[in-house]
């Protein structure tokens, strides 16, 4: 009897200082981001604006990031706390005054479909195989993936917020070796379930895959492998982007138009699986038979839904 006493006085104190605005923490869905440097994002095509550019949205997407050039070199990272959504660090690479990639119009699109309180973590690397985010083979991507990760969540707790981790975004492949372009899907399922299992309060986390759109090499092969783990797992999403390889500006690296595309292709798929649900609010549509749609044709209404 005393112990159910205790138990309701605590409720009743937390829920009077929910009244007076002390506690007033918030709960975030969180979104994780690695892979390679279209994951990083490069901004060396010439562009006469190279910059993701500015957004009503930025200001209300939560972001943290650390990216790197391998396991001994950092090119950046948020400074330990949470920003808003911004153009990270560059001046690594010839050309590469800054980096962003798929998180930016990713995080606008959802923000776009009304979703709020959701946070991207970044944790890129400017290249490699996939050997490096191998938890088995002690790749460094995998290590550094967690920590990031665990940092981020660690912020966010302190600061009296609550947290889960409902989406992965990988895109990851142009410099697979031969021997790891033929198991890249082994080796994404498994990375896909170590995270799970060890990132706190991840355990029904959905993967999204942006598919690599250089050709050659052993290329063809990791896409195939890619679609074909996430053919068979409906926790696994894939899109391909072989339609955007007239936007590589140097044979590997996707432009700012195609960068753009690729984070709302992310977007879509997150939404199509469910992951965030859109909150688009009342609509009327007052028009013609352009509006009405019809004879097999269906009107703009169907891409505003």
């Amino acid at each position: 009897m005393k112990g159910m006493l205790i138990e309701e006085m605590r409720v009743l104190i937390f829920l009077y200082l929910v009244s007076i605005g002390v506690v007033n923490g918030k709960h975030y869905k969180l979104f994780v981001l690695t892979g390679q440097s279209n994951s990083l994002g490069t901004t060396a095509g010439g562009e006469t604006d190279p910059t993701s550019g500015g957004d009503p949205a930025d200001q209300h997407v939560k972001f943290f990031w650390h990216n790197v050039v391998d396991a001994a070199e950092s090119l950046g990272d948020s400074g330990g706390i949470w920003t808003s959504l911004k153009d990270q660090q560059g001046g690594r690479y010839p050309g590469n005054v800054t980096h962003w990639g798929p998180e930016v119009h990713f995080a606008r699109t959802i923000y776009r479909a009304g979703v709020r309180d959701f946070g991207i973590i970044k944790a890129s690397r400017g290249g490699g195989g996939n050997t490096n985010w191998s938890k088995s083979s002690d790749g460094h991507m995998y290590s550094h993936v967690k920590t990031t990760v665990d940092t981020a969540t660690a912020a966010l707790t302190a600061a009296g917020d609550s947290f889960e981790i409902v989406g992965f975004l990988y895109v990851q492949g142009e410099s697979d070796s031969g021997s790891e372009a033929e198991i890249s899907g082994v080796r994404l399922g498994e990375l896909i379930s170590n995270l799970r299992t060890d990132l706190v309060k991840a355990t029904t986390m959905h993967a999204v895959v942006g598919g690599i759109g250089a050709a050659g090499g052993n290329r063809s092969k990791v896409r195939e492998e890619q679609a074909e783990l996430a053919d068979g797992d409906a926790t696994i999403s894939y899109f391909e982007n072989l339609d955007l390889q007239g936007q590589l500006y140097d044979n590997l690296h996707f432009d700012k138009d195609a960068k753009l595309m690729i984070g709302r292709r992310f977007a879509g798929e997150f939404l199509k699986a469910g992951v965030v649900t859109p909150h688009y609010g009342k609509l009327a549509f007052v028009g013609d038979s352009i509006t009405q749609g019809g004879l097999g044709y269906a009107s703009y209404r169907y891409e505003v839904f």
